[in-house]
């Protein structure tokens, strides 16, 4: 079997290097390597660091995380090889070192595994690798099991919090068997053979029904539609929706009305299951927004506006749900802390310590540790010209780093108030080849809109949910009408 390379968990590897030679010497001529990089280590300015991306930074003293089993050993240092300490005693320094992890099954990190089945939930910012460890199952069986062929995406992309898997292994965490069920419709069955892991993958006959529901906000968007008869992934997915257009922490006021016509799913005249919003209307401050589903010839599924107009763009505007923007962006701000005028390039978003924060677009962290003012600080990469800075997180995403790629909406961190900052919030900077932007103005770049055949394709099938989200948006205002003006 060839070398298999973990494209989706970029911090682990699977390689095979070969001892050196043993030398002896080496570990007396390392000594005062060792001795002179953990002086700089260990006395370091934490000072801020350019703006640029071409930045470099130290190494972070979070990177690798001490292992619980990791030995200390002492070194005395000979003060004949360090003249900075020749007139101070020899001591001891612990150095520690973490235990190469074996790539075997459990290999006794985890838990005491019995053979047999085990059920393993996905938890927020979760991998399958992630998820295995937690249960003591093999790591390199979740590889393998992520880069099957044709079926492997639905364990890396595919899997969401809440997910779960059956997984019979045995008592080493050697994985035989995965029972998956996707969603109402389908069921994975992965299996191990004696040349790896094969899956097949199950689609249960349905019918498809369509259901509307229709409701008005009185506390809040998330309590109001699931009290309107929309699960928890719905009002979720309905708000992902409208997220562009739409600031729900301040647009959204009591008496704003929403429509929605998704998919219902039966078998045998019995409920099985919930797909897809097929058609949604929000009437925000008397602006009626519309929002159709439409799936391309290549099996692409986007909401467009009617006239054909993604909902998509390539960015959200605020990255958490906040509670008040507590400094907006102002390149002449009297700073609150130093008291001296200081560019502030960025919005600050007020939110309670430890509200999750968002990725606002897609792309790949660049860099993520401690750095100055911005005190711990993410910053991300979307493509050649555009970057997104988020600062002042109290704490990281589990199991993200430099390199990892991001999808817009994912969490990548919790509101805190690090660096220099006078309350909890996160400090949101959007950069346009370096220069900063206003993240609340700047035009964001959105998908394409459908042309020609397409366009035409679109409208011919997706007329009739057109007209009943129309229908039943006008039918909302109507309702609104009447309840601001009782006499009419």
């Amino acid at each position: 079997m060839g070398k298999l390379v973990d494209r989706d968990y970029l911090w682990l590897r699977e390689t095979a290097q070969k001892s050196p030679a043993w030398r002896p010497w080496a570990p007396i001529a390392l000594v005062p390597v060792a001795a002179a990089a953990l002086a700089w280590y260990l006395t370091a300015p934490d000072t801020a660091a350019p703006d640029g991306d071409s930045y470099t930074p130290p190494i972070s003293r979070s990177v690798i995380p001490a292992a619980p089993n990791a030995r200390a050993i002492p070194v005395n240092f000979n003060p004949a090889l360090s003249p900075a300490r020749a007139m101070s005693p020899a001591r001891p320094i612990e150095l520690a070192f973490a235990p190469a992890q074996s790539l075997t099954p459990n290999n006794g990190n985890g838990p005491d595994l019995k053979p047999g089945w085990h059920r393993v939930t996905i938890a927020d910012g979760d991998t399958l690798s992630l998820a295995f460890a937690r249960n003591g199952l093999s790591y390199m069986d979740s590889l393998r099991i992520a880069h099957m062929p044709k079926l492997g995406h639905y364990f890396t992309r595919g899997l969401q919090a809440g997910d779960v898997l059956d997984v019979k292994a045995d008592d080493t965490g050697r994985v035989e068997q995965v029972s998956y069920t996707v969603d109402a419709l389908h069921h994975l069955t992965v299996r191990r053979t004696q040349d790896g892991f094969v899956g097949a993958l199950a689609e249960r006959a349905a019918e498809h029904r369509q259901t509307a529901v229709s409701g008005v906000i009185q506390e809040s968007f998330y309590k109001d539609a699931v009290a309107a008869g929309l699960t928890d992934r719905q009002a979720a997915a309905l708000h992902r929706i409208f997220a562009w257009d739409v600031d729900f922490s301040r647009d959204i006021q009591p008496g704003d009305r929403f429509a929605v016509v998704y998919d219902t799913l039966y078998h045998k005249n019995k409920k099985i299951g919930v797909g897809p919003i097929l058609a949604a209307a929000l009437i925000n401050h008397g602006r009626v927004i519309r929002a159709i589903r439409y799936t391309d010839s290549s099996g692409q599924s986007e909401y467009y506006h009617p006239d054909g107009k993604p909902m998509r763009q390539a960015f959200v505007r605020a990255p958490v749900d906040y509670t008040h923007i507590s400094s907006p962006f102002n390149l002449n701000r009297l700073h609150p802390i130093l008291h001296r005028i200081r560019r502030h390039e960025g919005t600050d978003y007020a939110a309670p310590e430890g509200t999750p924060i968002h990725a606002t677009g897609n792309g790949r962290i660049i860099f993520e540790g401690r750095r100055g003012g911005y005190g711990n600080v993410v910053i991300m990469r979307h493509d050649q010209h555009i970057t997104m800075r988020f600062a002042h997180m109290s704490r990281f995403a589990h199991g993200l780093h430099v390199g990892s790629q991001i999808k817009e909406g994912q969490t990548i961190g919790y509101v805190g108030m690090t660096g220099l900052a006078t309350g909890p919030h996160v400090h949101y900077e959007f950069r346009v080849d370096g220069k900063p932007r206003n993240p609340q103005t700047v035009s964001l770049p959105g998908a394409p809109p459908l042309t020609g055949k397409a366009l035409a394709a679109f409208k011919s099938q997706q007329a009739d949910a057109i007209a009943r989200i129309d229908d039943m948006a006008d039918d909302a205002r109507v309702r609104m009408a009447s309840a601001a003006d009782p006499h009419s």
